[in-house]
């Protein structure tokens, strides 16, 4: 099986775009996947700014995968996976194949039932088995209101021929493909990845898919040996940026949330109370933090959490 993506870990591509009433890359634009293995790794892709790329204004997407080392559960690593250029003409998005060094068509949102496409499977993975042959059909159109914002919906199949239908699924704008990885994945023995991964959440400064009070991201589970008075905490998101939110399922009072980097030296120091602790971290450095969470009573919990590079 060949490697791809994230060290042969992963490989997920996201899109956005302005062409369209419903920009794909409002501020904040950030999705997030979870692994099949289910322990925690999965992959963040934001949007992180515009660039020029053959004679066009694109969007950079960047990626970050954290692995959670599964005999030991505070290990996280950090792979950066490689950039996904995009940009929108009317009605359609389409990406930058490297492999090609071309644009090809990923997201046809203006489609309707019996239009189809090929989202360059066979251009961007040449010589793994990506069938000249496969492309998408719309079978269905729809939309779907999220926190009051009204998104086009298209149900797709995925053909290996002219006859042969072997995936049904939908997309959805800004969200992308809600099954499986953000593109419509190659089909059968065209291998990008060596774990599956799974839709995991998408947000924006404006809405949440599935409906959220947190921001988009992996949350990490701030755990310990101690942790038998009922009380659980969560972490996100993680990777982090600018911000960094600490969660109780029971009230707090006088507790204590450090954060300190891999020497040991504690860069942060915050008191909490109540269920919630929104922390602005964003004078840190790129890198990987500890978080502690010590209680009124004495007890302590920690987490990993990673901040992504700017």
């Amino acid at each position: 099986m060949r490697k791809r993506g994230f060290v042969g870990i992963f490989l997920l591509v996201a899109v956005c775009g302005a062409g369209h009433a419903q920009s794909w890359c409002p501020p904040g634009a950030r999705w997030g996947y979870h692994a099949s293995i289910g322990n925690g790794t999965g992959t963040t892709l934001t949007y992180a700014g515009d660039t020029l790329v053959d004679g066009f204004l694109g969007q950079r997407i960047t990626q970050w995968g954290t692995v959670v080392i599964p005999w030991n559960p505070d290990s996280i690593i950090v792979v950066p996976g490689a950039d996904i250029v995009t940009r929108t003409e009317p009605g359609m998005v389409l990406w930058w194949l490297d492999q090609a060094q071309a644009w090809d068509t990923l997201y046809w949102f203006g489609a309707g039932p019996g239009d189809r496409w090929s989202p360059g499977w066979e251009q961007q993975f040449p010589g793994d088995g990506c069938a000249a042959q496969a492309y998408l059909q719309v079978v269905d159109t729809g939309s779907v209101v999220v926190d009051g914002v009204s998104l086009r919906t298209l149900g797709l199949e995925r053909h290996l021929n002219a006859t042969d239908t072997d995936l049904s699924f939908t997309i959805m704008e800004r969200a992308g493909n809600t099954l499986q990885y953000f593109f419509p994945d190659p089909p059968y023995l065209c291998f990008i990845n060596e774990a599956l991964n799974f839709f995991g959440c998408y947000g924006d400064d404006e809405i949440r898919y599935p409906p959220s009070t947190l921001p988009c991201g992996s949350t990490a589970s701030v755990r310990g040996p101690d942790l038998g008075n009922g009380t659980a905490w969560t972490v996100s998101p993680m990777p982090f940026t600018d911000q960094l939110q600490v969660r109780s399922t029971l009230p707090q009072w006088n507790s204590n949330v450090l954060l300190a980097d891999m020497a040991g030296r504690r860069v942060l120091h915050a008191a909490f109370n109540g269920l919630q602790l929104d922390l602005d971290v964003s004078g840190l450095p790129a890198g990987t933090y500890v978080l502690g969470v010590v209680a009124a009573d004495g007890t302590a919990s920690r987490a990993v959490v990673i901040k992504a590079g700017q």
